[in-house]
């Protein structure tokens, strides 16, 4: 009886055993494991962090998370800790276009490299040579990688993602061999940005012999990489782009588009069968390049929206993963106060190149088209010696070549050579008076300091004026006979302060300058006598009103000894931006195009006001009044000149500069002008 007790004891235990896998997980109490795929898309990508609100909210638990390019940031720093809530305010709050290229805050700019720099379109900067920018990627990924170091700081060494508190696993592509590279251990942030290193725009990232780029291009949507890993049940989060008709491709950014999603979409059918719930996001309208603050409220909602229209489907799997215990809520990750954030070095370079190249380019109905490129190289990184050059091409041509270097502390030491070919049209009164052909030879010596927001120099300049032609309109021009070559030397001191939060439509801030100039044609004397001392000032104000309407008051102001006839010196007015735009010390006013000369003594007071109409675009006016005399004592009496202006016109913020187009006035020419400008001033 025992015996036969025992054979029947044994048998049921080889049943038990015997039993089918799920069933006996059930009889476990073994739930299905879950996995969340999210795709790559750039910008698009912010829809994951919505549509893992939603997840959470139908009460789903998650296993693992597997993503590629955009989805493998959302993934990992979900996966790491971080909430969705978290995540939300995280994509909100960053300035995108800075974060995704090489640049710095601008108020985290010296002044001086702030003047250098914007003016350009385009810049980039390399270590040891000019073609690297195109070697590994037009941008550096700089910024991203400390951005991914300091999200990450807790994470910095190299681990197995599957001790992460959500198991992590994110795609590549090694270029080297072709193959996909499923990323479960090592540095998170090094892994996360491995995954979005798309051709051409960020470097790759060389790693154990392998050059690994975007994981799109092998597998933008790995749903196979979640089944490899275990598991039973997939959720698939897709912001991959809808097929585009012929007619929708036109032009070359939407061919190279479509050219990248043919690429990705090698897997991309077969993931999706293999998906138990597919919510795929509308991106219609929207690129990887949709970082505005509109573009990704939108997204965030769409992916909200897209998510929720799979809720049925979310619960009924639910139902059917087995006994599920109840969710704890996800506390938000709080980074230790003390923690040490040391950027991993693969992403991110602890010195960050000095050497830059730039392009700019403009066009306005008086100068018409111009160009510039310029770029600095640094070959001294201690002594921060650096080389740099600058050519404009256009009506006024110039050609640059500076020196500088630091031999003690934060002073620099420059030495800069011009050479200037000027077509100049002089107004005097609003009428065209003489056409100036002339070439400038400028060689200057400097001493600078500059800070964030302050810049103070001082110096000497040697200048030489060869005067090709000059064409009268009539015999008017009194400070000239028979023009010969004019050979100057001057000396110089100017302190200059610019706090404004942008350099185009600033919002709030102040910039200003002070300048002192003793100005020889010997080193010592002016025309056989004491040597002529010029001051001249600017100073602008930024002042939000409210959150649409900025105040920008202006007072300038120059003061010119009568002994001077050095045509260079002469007071100009002109334009409606940037003062010294066509003469170094040319005064802005608006309703005058050109270069208009004035008196010697001149005073000129501006109001701008600006009203942004929606983001980018934004309606403007501009007065100016001006106090003008050969005599320091009658810009203040009822014998000054007195002139006035004014402007109105409408703006747009592009991604080549300001295109402004106005219509104005004023008493010195009588007549209504119009004034287009596109692109940045230089």
């Amino acid at each position: 009886m025992n015996r036969f007790f025992r054979y029947i004891l044994f048998g049921l235990l080889c049943a038990l055993f015997l039993l089918p896998t799920d069933a006996s997980a059930q009889r476990r109490g073994r739930r299905k494991k879950v996995a969340v795929v999210l795709s790559g898309g750039g910008a698009k990508g912010v829809a994951h962090v919505s549509a893992l609100k939603v997840i959470e909210e139908a009460g789903i638990p998650i296993d693992i998370i597997v993503g590629t390019s955009m989805g493998s940031i959302v993934g990992g720093l979900y996966c790491s800790g971080y909430t969705t809530h978290q995540l939300d305010s995280i994509v909100r709050a960053q300035n995108w276009a800075l974060l995704l290229t090489d640049g710095q805050e601008r108020s985290q700019k010296s002044m001086y490299s702030r003047q250098l720099e914007d003016r350009y379109v385009v810049s980039a900067t390399f270590d040891k040579s000019p073609f690297e920018v195109i070697e590994g990627g037009l941008l550096k990924g700089n910024n991203i990688g400390r951005f991914f170091s300091e999200l990450t700081a807790d994470h910095l060494d190299s681990m197995s993602y599957s001790k992460l508190p959500i198991p992590f696993a994110c795609v590549a592509t090694d270029i080297v061999s072709g193959n996909e590279i499923v990323m479960r251990s090592g540095i998170l942030a090094e892994s996360m940005r491995s995954s979005m290193a798309i051709p051409g725009v960020f470097p790759p990232i060389k790693k154990n012999g392998m050059v690994l780029v975007d994981g799109g291009l092998v597998n933008n949507y790995p749903v196979d990489v979640a089944r490899r890993m275990g598991a039973d049940v997939v959720i698939g989060v897709d912001v991959t782009d809808k097929h585009k008709t012929a007619e929708q491709i036109n032009s070359t950014g939407e061919v190279l588009l479509r050219i990248l999603d043919v690429i990705c979409s090698n897997k991309y059918k077969e993931n999706v069968e293999k998906t138990d719930v597919h919510i795929n996001v509308n991106v219609n309208g929207y690129s990887s390049a949709s970082f505005s603050k509109v573009a990704i409220d939108t997204l965030l909602e769409r992916g909200n929206m897209a998510a929720r229209e799979k809720w049925d489907e979310l619960l009924s799997l639910k139902e059917h993963l087995g006994r599920i215990e109840p969710l704890a809520v996800r506390k938000p990750k709080i980074l230790d106060a003390d923690t040490v954030v040391t950027p991993v070095a693969s992403i991110y370079n602890d010195h960050p190149n000095a050497s830059f190249i730039g392009f700019g380019a403009r066009f306005d109905n008086e100068e018409l088209a111009t160009l510039l490129l310029g770029g600095s190289y640094e070959f001294n990184h201690k002594r921060k010696a650096r080389a740099g050059f600058e050519l404009r091409l256009g009506k006024r041509m110039y050609g640059k070549l500076r020196f500088e270097f630091n031999p003690w502390g934060e002073w620099t030491i420059g030495a800069r050579y011009q050479h200037t070919s000027n077509d100049t049209k002089v107004y005097n009164n609003g009428d065209h008076m003489a056409t100036l052909d002339y070439y400038d030879e400028s060689f200057r010596l400097s001493f600078r300091r500059s800070w964030h927001k302050m810049l103070v120099a001082f110096g000497a300049d040697w200048n030489y004026s060869h005067y090709n032609n000059l064409l009268r309109q009539t015999d008017w021009i009194d400070f000239v006979q028979t023009r010969e070559n004019d050979r100057s030397f001057s000396y110089f001191a100017n302190i200059a302060f610019d706090s404004q939060d942008a350099s185009v439509m600033p919002r709030r801030g102040m910039k200003w300058t002070l300048r002192y100039t003793l100005f020889t044609d010997n080193m010592h004397e002016y025309n056989g006598g004491l040597p002529l001392h010029i001051v001249e000032g600017y100073f602008e104000a930024a002042l939000p009103v409210s959150r649409k309407f900025t105040l920008m008051p202006s007072v300038a102001g120059r003061l010119l000894p009568n002994r001077n006839t050095h045509l260079n010196n002469l007071n100009v007015i002109g334009g409606i931006d940037t003062y010294g735009h066509y003469m170094e010390h040319q005064i802005p006013f608006a309703g005058v195009n050109h270069i208009q000369i004035v008196p010697n003594n001149i005073l000129v007071l501006g109001m701008r006001v600006r009203h942004n109409v929606t983001t980018n675009n934004y309606m403007f006016g501009i007065a100016n009044y001006a106090l003008a005399g050969n005599a320091l004592e009658k810009i203040v009496t009822v014998n000054s000149t007195n002139m006035y202006g004014a402007a109105i016109g409408y703006g747009y913020k592009s991604p080549i500069g300001p295109i402004e187009f106005n219509l104005n006035w004023s008493n010195i020419t009588e007549s209504v002008g119009a004034f287009l400008n596109i692109g940045y001033m230089f």
